[in-house]
């Protein structure tokens, strides 16, 4: 593979080593197999494909799981724009958050529970 193409890994071996034929590599990220075949051949790798490569076999992003709803955030993410560690606490403190309402939510029942029964008694 030519050291033009500017990536840490060789396609052709990383499918090899998946265990995957060309047809499931290479549509992967939206490349024909024909095309995967000229590639691994060493016709020179476009970068935005290369790039395609480093997101899905890299990263394990899987491409079709980027919509036009997440595309931002994955597109923050991937520039450094978007802190994910600060995301990770606020998603733990969100959570701790949530919990606390529920238990909340469930002391307000009985607490209403207990009102309600006290109200309903004869006097």
């Amino acid at each position: 593979m030519s050291t033009e193409n500017n990536v840490s890994f060789d396609p052709r071996a990383l499918r090899v080593q998946l265990d995957l034929n060309q047809q499931e590599f290479w549509s992967a990220i939206g490349v024909t197999q024909s095309g995967g075949s000229r590639y691994e051949n060493d016709r020179r790798i476009p970068k935005p494909v290369m790039e395609l490569l480093r997101l899905r076999y890299q990263l394990g992003i899987k491409l079709d799981g980027i919509t036009e709803d997440n595309a931002p955030v994955v597109k923050a993410i991937a520039s450094g724009e978007l802190d994910t560690e600060s995301m990770r606490s606020n998603v733990e403190r969100i959570q701790t958050l949530l919990r606390a309402s529920e238990n909340l939510a469930r002391e307000a029942a009985t607490l209403s529970a207990a009102a309600e029964a006290l109200l309903q008694r004869p006097n």
